[in-house]
């Protein structure tokens, strides 16, 4: 469906007219085009139009693409999901739907999932978390597309949060140096926080892996001053857990309480594999 038709269809369902929707915007007769899938309208324009319709440029999106997600926003959605549940099963189906594709893009999200895969192997036969069972080449794979960006938008940043643990140390600050001046462009984008919390959540526990305290506390105040919103909820629990492990490694005992009731509430809401994950910090 074009995305006049696809503006029809709401704008009909809303009870709207088109001068109501249109007036100001484009004429009677490029709308009744539009409409009719026959003109074209340019992004300004339409988001424009979609203000009128009470509808975002995403929601927009995702109705033209029949209620489904597009190809990047579908990967992401079903790595995370199937990442953060241990679902073997599901992430060796999506491995097989990757190899199927071609491209730069692909490649790297088949090392991504490749070397999930291969993490949670292993974690489930020893019980300990290792990313030396990352392929090297999985590995340079995704150093060298990260590398070679010019500039980074969301999904590069969220490449870089799923896979920081297996990129070395200088590497990891080189990338985070670069990057982060993109925070203030999406401060006030919802998406963009979620994505540089989960950033912070998986630097931090690098750091504190490496025993980097005063780097480690730099980044939990940060993740405490971006997760302020309920839509990042579990990162500002992930920020406490990392305070009490932080305190602990300072010698102060205390720490343990902050982690016990992040833990006591994750296993409450039944979110026992993030539990576990965050457990294995200690």
């Amino acid at each position: 469906m074009f995305h006049g038709e696809v503006v029809r269809s709401i704008r009909l369902s809303k009870g709207l007219t088109q001068k109501e929707v249109y007036l100001g915007i484009v004429s009677k007769s490029y709308a009744i085009e539009f409409e009719k899938g026959n003109h074209n309208i340019s992004v300004t324009l339409l988001l424009e139009i979609l203000e009128r319709l009470s509808l975002d440029m995403d929601e927009f999106l995702y109705i033209c693409q029949d209620y489904h997600l597009d190809e990047q926003a579908d990967y992401i959605f079903r790595y995370s999901n199937y990442s953060n549940n241990h679902d073997l099963p599901a992430l060796y189906q999506l491995l097989a739907e990757l190899k199927e594709q071609q491209g730069k893009i692909a490649t790297v999200h088949i090392a991504e999932v490749r070397s999930r895969i291969r993490i949670i192997e292993a974690t489930k036969k020893t019980g300990k978390y290792t990313t030396d069972v990352v392929l090297p080449e999985d590995k340079a794979t995704i150093i060298q597309y990260l590398t070679n960006l010019q500039t980074w938008t969301l999904q590069e940043i969220q490449l870089f949060a799923n896979t920081l643990e297996f990129i070395d140390g200088e590497k990891q600050l080189i990338f985070f140096k670069q990057l982060s001046k993109s925070l203030e462009r999406y401060r006030n984008y919802d998406r963009g926080i979620e994505i540089f919390c989960s950033l912070l959540v998986n630097l931090i526990r690098e750091t504190l892996d490496e025993n980097l305290l005063d780097y480690a506390e730099v980044l939990i105040e940060q993740l405490f001053l971006l997760s302020h919103d309920y839509k990042v909820f579990f990162q500002r629990l992930c920020a406490k857990f990392f305070r009490g492990v932080l305190l602990i490694k300072r010698g102060d005992l205390n720490g343990q309480n902050e982690i016990d009731q992040v833990l006591d509430i994750l296993y409450d809401l039944d979110h026992a594999t993030l539990a576990k994950e965050l457990e294995s910090l200690l």
